[in-house]
């Protein structure tokens, strides 16, 4: 076994007791319950079984306890040294070529798909898709053209060459947009569009990197608790002020908390808002009002302040009226940063082109993120990466057409060979934990016993 799997069975056995401890299970306990002997289990909690015994144990107890025993699976890394590399020659090889029917109704080759590097720790998946669909205009209804139906991810794109890019709008209009090298979008999920390329001698491809958010990660649960659930979750966003009245209502509810009794609340704490007048007139309700509210249900108020809707469905940015901002470090200048297409929906998505000024890799000068980061090379040169993992620095070459991955808090830096200019397309998503959750952990007393806790609730 190696220092990895002992690593791994380690924090496998401390997320087993964490449960037992959350069930109020001491392992005597759970050998009665589960016919698992005492012994066993507790060679599973300190890491020293197998890992078909600890998950023998985890499917046991989602059988008898009433649990998701699918949250005591545990992630494996799939990284080495924090990051992970895919070759252009590598990407070729998962090449596979998709038909779509042309004006004729003939199936002709659309796309060709290339997997890039991916992580299963990260929610994105970020493939290269050459255009293989060329069209001789810029119609939107061109018969060539296909929508898909849209996908469930969000996602964020990055043009190389001239591409067509097609999308249908909120009033189910067909809209096209002639879209260049450096050239971005964002699109929210469930947009339906399509690609076509504009020259057929033309190498035209886009890098699409769809990505998860928050719905994703709690879809299991929504398919659990049905249609009925979800339609009373959903707000209506384009109007801020029937949102608001909503959440409040809801916070209310949760409260146990009627009209009456909330008008008595804010009366008690010396408070001079009308919660009747709020419910009864849709007029804006006012920073004092929200505060007021939020003071007496003892919740945040952010968590019922819904922002103005923006209309971000479909977000382009063009690359000519991209100014760059200049990454200096120390009196140098290492790279021109292009910020791409965002939207402030997902203020932790953050995409760019990072054009590498910089002929040596300086990792005293370093870029680090809380964010899990995508990259690829779309450039013509190699551009040098170096990264520090647990004190450690490694070094990787990344060519044309390559592509990595690198986990958060992650330092790196870039550099060129043969002062070339190099450049690179990142994407860079939040982990599973949001601000809300970033903001409980560090109000617990002992945050490091939340994946290192082999402590039982109760002494035996």
């Amino acid at each position: 076994m190696n220092k990895e799997q002992q690593k791994y069975l380690k924090m496998l056995g401390s997320r087993i007791l964490c449960e037992l401890n959350d069930l109020k299970r001491n392992p005597a306990a759970a050998s009665v319950e589960l016919d698992i002997p005492e012994e066993q289990i507790n060679s599973i909690i300190n890491g020293l079984a197998t890992e078909e015994q600890a998950y023998e144990l985890i499917n046991k107890m989602g059988q008898v306890y009433p649990i998701d025993h699918l949250q005591l699976h545990l992630l494996k890394d799939d990284t080495v040294n924090g990051a992970k590399f895919v070759t252009s020659v590598e990407s070729m090889e998962s090449r596979r070529v998709f038909d779509r029917k042309n004006k004729e109704g003939q199936l002709t080759p659309y796309y060709e798909y290339r997997d890039t590097a991916m992580s299963r720790l990260a929610l994105f998946k970020p493939e290269w898709i050459e255009v293989l669909r060329n069209v001789d205009d810029s119609n939107p209804n061109n018969p060539d053209v296909v929508l898909n139906n849209g996908h469930f991810m969000h996602q964020v794109t990055l043009f190389v060459g001239p591409v067509n890019f097609y999308y249908e709008d909120t009033n189910g209009e067909i809209q096209c947009c002639e879209m260049n090298t450096g050239d971005s979008n964002y699109i929210t999920p469930y947009m339906k569009h399509s690609f076509a390329s504009r020259d057929k001698d033309e190498l035209t491809y886009i890098v699409a990197c769809t990505l998860g958010s928050g719905v994703y990660r709690s879809q299991r649960e929504l398919y659990s608790l049905g249609q009925g659930t979800l339609n009373k979750l959903i707000l209506n966003h384009k109007e801020p002020n029937k949102a608001s009245r909503q959440l409040i209502r809801q916070f209310m509810d949760n409260a146990m908390v009627t009209v009456q009794s909330m008008q008595q609340l804010l009366n008690g704490e010396g408070m001079s808002t009308n919660i009747k007048d709020i419910f009864e007139t849709d007029r804006d309700i006012t920073i004092k009002e929200y505060r007021d509210i939020a003071n007496v249900l003892d919740i945040e108020v952010s968590d019922i302040c819904v922002p103005e809707y923006k209309g971000e469905e479909c977000v382009i940015k063009r690359c000519l009226d991209n100014k760059p901002h200049n990454f200096y470090a120390q009196g140098r200048w290492l790279y021109n940063i292009h910020t791409l297409a965002q939207t402030s929906k997902m203020p932790f998505l953050r995409s760019s082109i990072v054009d590498v000024l910089a002929g040596d890799v300086d990792l005293e000068l370093p870029i680090e993120r809380s964010l899990h980061t995508y990259m690829i090379n779309f450039g013509n040169s190699p551009v040098d990466l170096k990264w520090e993992y647990e004190g450690v620095i490694y070094d990787k070459t990344i060519n044309p057409g390559d592509s990595a991955y690198l986990k958060p808090f992650v330092k790196f830096a870039f550099g060129n060979q043969k002062n070339t200019i190099g450049r690179m397309f990142l994407v860079g998503i939040s982990t599973s934990l949001n601000f809300q959750s970033q903001k409980e952990l560090s109000n617990l007393i002992e945050p490091n016993r939340v994946i290192n806790d082999l402590e039982p609730w109760y002494d035996y």
